[in-house]
């Protein structure tokens, strides 16, 4: 994987070195939870993949749904964002991988189109999450989806469904009763940084991943090697924000990766975007997470390029080889003919490096080079890590969530519950 940046003249090494100390402490702190694993501290969410039950329960539901074709996904968020982000980079076609992850009954009803010509339960597993018990978006889907798969399966489609979340909610109470196959996260993991949990590895295993690879990606994150570049790149970040920079874009320059965008996004803004701090003073700088792909280097391309203030880029691609096509020598393209496919990706995405250097516009790049579960899931876990750092430089807590809170409970007032 290569990571490099390109920052304003202001920005210099002595400003990241600055950063980087203030966040000794902390990142001590960090450290000690993975070297002891406490299960007792949100950080654990770095290390949760050394638990051995979790692997235990891996191989257990991968024999159990050894023959299923297709996987319905029911969550929102972070209970469903890092599988498919993951899914949407490495999938190899094994198990299709369907989601519902909004009050849609347009969705449920094109899933149900999708699933009517499986004649057996055994060909299709539906895994809901919900970390909390109580997420409506999750809790109506699910009860629509699992009404309509029990009228053509009978009472066989429970023994093909899993619920994941918090132990004693009700939520899992109710699974317990139906006879699913009921799995519990750890409690002090929040839903936005669970990918590493039960939440992510679950689904991803019933998909056919190498989830012992992605583990041990995640897990490098806070290795000496990875860990000090994760807290340079957070005392950047954190500059930008000091600065005024407000526009925060994922630029995923191979569109398969623009789910990992909103996996980071939602990791990013739940985390960073509170009212207050932890002292009690209001929050009036931050970043405004948005996802490009190619496609887009016609509009937002022109908009940055004419010196939109205040964008910090993330550029994030493949070097990928394994597929590719040649260009003929005639026709429309010919007078790309003496290259391929990749090699005309390789220079458009030099070429706008190169245009952001000329015009002075900071960027970072991510470059996938290597084994890919193993890149992904050092990236994922190196990009929680960061998400932390920053956090503690801007004195947030990364963990709660109070806002969000606001409109579910008003959901329910209009609802009458």
């Amino acid at each position: 994987m290569y990571l490099s940046n390109f920052d304003i003249a202001t920005l210099t090494e002595k400003t990241v070195q600055t950063g980087v100390k203030k966040l000794k402490k902390y990142r001590e702190e960090v450290l000690k939870v993975v070297e002891s694993n406490d299960s007792t501290r949100s950080e654990y969410s770095l290390v949760h993949v050394k638990n051995p039950d979790l692997h235990d329960t891996l191989d257990a539901l991968k024999k159990k749904f050894s023959k299923i074709e297709h996987l319905v996904l029911v969550g929102i968020g972070g209970s469903n964002l890092g599988t498919k982000a993951i899914h949407d980079v490495l999938d190899k076609g094994k198990v299709e991988l369907h989601c519902i992850d909004t009050v849609s009954a347009y969705d449920v009803e094109q899933l149900l189109l999708k699933l009517k010509s499986i004649r057996s339960a055994s060909k299709l597993a539906v895994c809901v999450i919900s970390k909390s018990g109580n997420t409506a978006e999750t809790l109506v889907g699910a009860g629509v989806l699992l009404s309509a798969l029990e009228k053509k399966f009978k009472k066989a489609i429970y023994n093909k469904t899993i619920f994941i979340g918090n132990p004693g909610t009700d939520f899992m109470k109710v699974g317990k009763r139906l006879n699913v196959t009921t799995v519990s996260m750890p409690e002090i993991v929040g839903g936005r940084y669970s990918v590493a949990t039960e939440v992510g590895l679950i689904p991803l295993a019933l998909l056919g991943h190498d989830t012992d690879t992605l583990m041990t990606g995640v897990q490098d994150a806070t290795s000496d090697e990875f860990e000090s570049v994760v807290a340079e790149s957070a005392s950047r970040l954190h500059f930008y924000i000091t600065k005024g920079f407000s526009h925060y874009n994922f630029f995923a320059f191979e569109k398969r990766l623009a789910t990992l965008g909103a996996w980071y996004r939602q990791l990013f803004a739940e985390s960073i975007g509170k009212e207050k701090d932890r002292s009690g003073k209001l929050v009036t700088k931050g970043f405004l997470p948005t996802i490009s792909t190619p496609v887009e280097l016609h509009s937002v391309g022109q908009l940055y390029l004419s010196g939109f203030a205040g964008v910090y880029t993330d550029f994030v691609t493949f070097d990928d080889e394994v597929i590719n096509y040649n260009i003929p020598k005639t026709g429309v393209s010919k007078v790309y003919g003496k290259f391929d496919m990749q090699e005309v990706a390789t220079a458009l995405y030099g070429g706008v490096m190169g245009a952001y250097q000329t015009k002075n516009l900071p960027y970072r790049s991510t470059i996938f080079t290597e084994d890919l579960p193993y890149s992904i899931g050092l990236f994922m876990g190196m990009r929680m890590l960061e998400t932390m750092y920053v956090a503690e430089l801007m004195n947030l807590n990364a963990f709660d969530q109070p806002n969000v809170e606001l409109y579910k409970n008003k959901t329910r007032d209009i609802l009458g519950l």
